[in-house]
């Protein structure tokens, strides 16, 4: 992560995570239960993206991921990527899962692999996620370790 770059905790009703998530057309109706955490990607002190997840033993759902419009195309979703990452892995996950219906192909170049949901633990497969907001979204995986 580049040295101009912060992560900070956020609530998961924080307004700017909110208003970042609906404008991105990203999912906000189960932001509020329990077992998530989110994070502010900040640079020189103003927020340039998003990103969460939902930890399930040594397995994470990634979400939320967004980057502000003004801040697309300089790294930073690469950036969020691997922080919220690096906090699940601090939190004990060994494999991150998420779900897209839009951005396959920029999470396939952050080493996330598409799999058949009968692939994935059915602690992923029994989230809000899985079974009824994202029903029809690629799943894709990778190890939660840092990729180059």
């Amino acid at each position: 992560m580049p040295a101009d770059l912060a992560v900070r905790a956020i609530a998961p009703d924080s307004p700017a995570l909110v208003v970042a998530l609906e404008g991105a057309h990203l999912p906000t109706e189960d932001l509020g239960d329990g077992g998530r955490t989110f994070f502010a990607l900040e640079a020189a002190g103003r927020p340039v993206g998003f990103g969460g997840f939902e930890l399930y033993g040594a397995d994470a759902l990634l979400r939320s991921v967004v980057v502000l419009p003004e801040a697309r195309g300089k790294g930073y979703g690469r950036a969020v990527t691997e922080a919220v990452l690096a906090r699940a892995r601090e939190a004990g996950a060994r494999t991150a899962y998420l779900l897209t219906t839009t951005a396959e192909a920029f999470f396939e170049h952050q080493g996330f692999a598409r799999i058949a949901r009968t692939e994935a633990p059915a602690s992923i497969l029994a989230t809000r996620q899985a079974t009824t907001i994202c029903s029809t979204a690629a799943l894709l995986t990778r190890s939660v370790e840092r990729h180059g």
